[in-house]
């Protein structure tokens, strides 16, 4: 290597000349480079900044299965920083996706990590991941977190901390409607990043000024910022506060009525948002995920496999000695042999269903967040194209007759009607009720809403109405339910279904569903596919089912499952 390729062979080199993809190609001969040395700590470093590249490519695909690769060689020798690091990296880009489920496992353990090592950094990194995670999820526990990162980053010599910590001010004290001190930190936060010269931080402040601005209805402020920080970006720069801000002003033109203005800046911003979807490298993050956990399940299956066949060829030689040496105990050793390989055989039998478990739980786990995923692209970008289409059609409106006035009426309702659907199926994919205010309020109406002439839920509780669960644990419980009643209106012919929620002294939660239909024989009927589902997930949760039915007398479904 030459002197001159020292220079110019690096990340920051790449980065500098606007040449993603020359750092990509980089970090890939790097890594493998040093992997081959056995350099495993520079190995997770230059892992760790490939991730941070894709991510900033708007590929959150390949940062995640970056993220993944590294981590098990971090795991297998130990290295405390890099599975800080990984854990932390992964938490945000989850919670970016809105994947809340896998975003609070990483982050739980990058606090862990963090709180052990004492260093105030790697703290100040990890409180402000769950401020964000707890801002998501409008959660109550938003304001500790929020303390949490203040008081640190009042210690902290880093400029971006302090940053940080007022553009989470403005948040906090926006949602208090405590304007005063909102707009003294955001523009704390401004002149900050102004000082140092933080263009990123210059720039994302400003367009969170103006989002302030909106809120507390200053629209014409509003217009005047947006359009003076808009005149700074440059081509391909901050692409998304870009498109942010284009929308932000098409709105504000639209609350003080001027919607030629609103027109002209929404499709501005319409430009853009095809620009940044095009730009993207589009796959699932969920099936990463779910690959990852599956194929960790088949090679734990593995593993015990090989072991229990390594187990059992050295029984066998045992045996044979035995039956030689003592030729008269053959007929006993003959029995102890069969009764070990009965042993073994059962050994793998269970291993093999609780794979089986594994897989279909997983599988589970990748549609609900699916859900999630498709329940974001309906609301962010189906609705704003809806929303779009309608300010279209206002400002079209002052150049029509009185009979054009009434057809675009009409155009006007089949729009809102189409607009309340993609909101309805929003909602069904992601309930809003489980949350904002957990799984009790989330299960009463879906007793409502499955409610007809021909059958009726009822639902009751004997927890406390404030009574809440893990998220990820809430939304399990949620879709268990859903496939239950689903069942019973397919299957069952009743006419009522009681659902009931209580704790029993083991401080389990105990979910009980009873209906007064046709019922079935337990011992003679096979389970169907949805039952069959909900034992597998139940069991991975380490609960129990138990399902009390006979024919023309109902059906009762009892769970229990540990919740903490």
């Amino acid at each position: 290597m030459t002197k001159n390729q020292v220079k110019t062979d690096s990340i920051s080199y790449y980065i500098s000349i606007k040449k993603p993809l020359k750092a990509l190609s980089y970090t890939k001969k790097k890594s493998n480079y040093l992997l081959d040395l056995k350099k495993y700590d520079g190995y997770c470093s230059i892992m760790h900044q490939r991730a941070q590249l894709f991510e900033d490519l708007n590929d959150r695909e390949n940062a995640i299965k970056t993220l993944l690769e590294y981590s098990k060689i971090a795991d297998k020798y130990n290295l405390t920083n890099h599975i800080l690091n990984y854990n932390r990296k992964l938490a945000n880009l989850y919670i970016s996706s809105l994947n809340f489920s896998n975003a609070k496992k990483y982050l739980y353990t990058s606090k862990k990590i963090a709180l052990k090592s004492n260093d105030i950094e790697k703290l100040i990194e990890v409180y402000q991941a769950f401020f964000r995670y707890h801002k998501q999820i409008d959660s109550d526990s938003l304001d500790f977190y929020y303390k949490k990162h203040a008081e640190l980053s009042s210690k902290s010599k880093n400029v971006s901390d302090i940053i940080t910590y007022h553009d989470n001010a403005l948040y906090v004290y926006t949602e208090k409607k405590d304007f005063i001190k909102a707009k003294f930190h955001i523009e704390k936060a401004i002149e900050l990043a102004r000082k140092y010269n933080l263009r990123k931080f210059l720039v994302t402040e400003t367009s969170n000024y103006g989002a302030y601005l909106i809120y507390v209805k200053k629209y014409k402020e509003a217009i005047k910022l947006y359009k003076e920080s808009l005149k700074d970006f440059k081509d391909g720069e901050f692409i998304n506060v870009k498109a942010s801000s284009l929308l932000n002003l098409s709105y504000s033109y639209e609350m003080i009525g001027d919607y030629k203005n609103a027109m002209f800046y929404n499709n501005k911003y319409l430009e853009i948002y095809d620009e940044i979807m095009s730009g993207r490298l589009e796959q699932s993050t969920q099936e990463i995920e779910t690959k990852y956990q599956v194929e960790k399940a088949e090679e734990e299956f593995k593993n015990k496999t090989q072991a229990i066949l390594y187990k059992q060829k050295r029984n066998q030689k045992i045996i044979y000695l035995m039956a030689a040496l003592f030729i008269l105990l053959g007929g006993i050793s003959y029995f102890f042999y069969q009764n070990l390989r009965l042993k073994q055989y059962n050994k793998l039998k269970d291993i093999n269903s609780d794979l089986q478990g594994k897989i279909i739980s997983a599988t589970i786990d990748g549609q609900e967040q699916e859900r999630v995923k498709i329940s974001e692209i309906l609301h962010d970008s189906v609705s704003a194209t809806l929303s779009s289409v309608g300010l279209h059609l206002s400002a079209f409106e002052s150049s029509l007759n009185e009979e054009q006035r009434e057809d675009l009426k009409k155009t006007r309702s089949l729009l809102k009607q189409a607009h309340d659907k993609v909101r309805d199926l929003s909602h069904e994919l992601v309930p809003p009720l489980l949350v904002k205010f957990g799984l009790q309020f989330a299960l009463r109406d879906l007793c409502e809403n499955h409610s007809n002439s021909i059958i009726k839920f009822f639902f009751s509780s004997e927890l406390p109405n404030t009574k809440k669960f893990k998220h990820d644990f809430e939304i399990k419980i949620y879709y268990i339910v859903s496939e239950l009643f689903n069942n019973a209106i397919k299957h069952s012919k009743a006419t009522e279904v009681y659902l009931n929620l209580h704790e029993d002294n083991r401080k389990r939660l105990v979910i009980f569903v009873q209906d007064n239909g046709k019922g079935f024989n337990t011992k003679e009927t096979q389970l169907g596919f949805g039952l069959t589902q909900i034992k597998a997930r139940v069991k991975n949760m380490k609960g129990n089912l138990i399902i009390d039915s006979e024919e023309n007398a109902g059906t009762k479904i009892t769970i229990e499952l540990p919740h903490s």
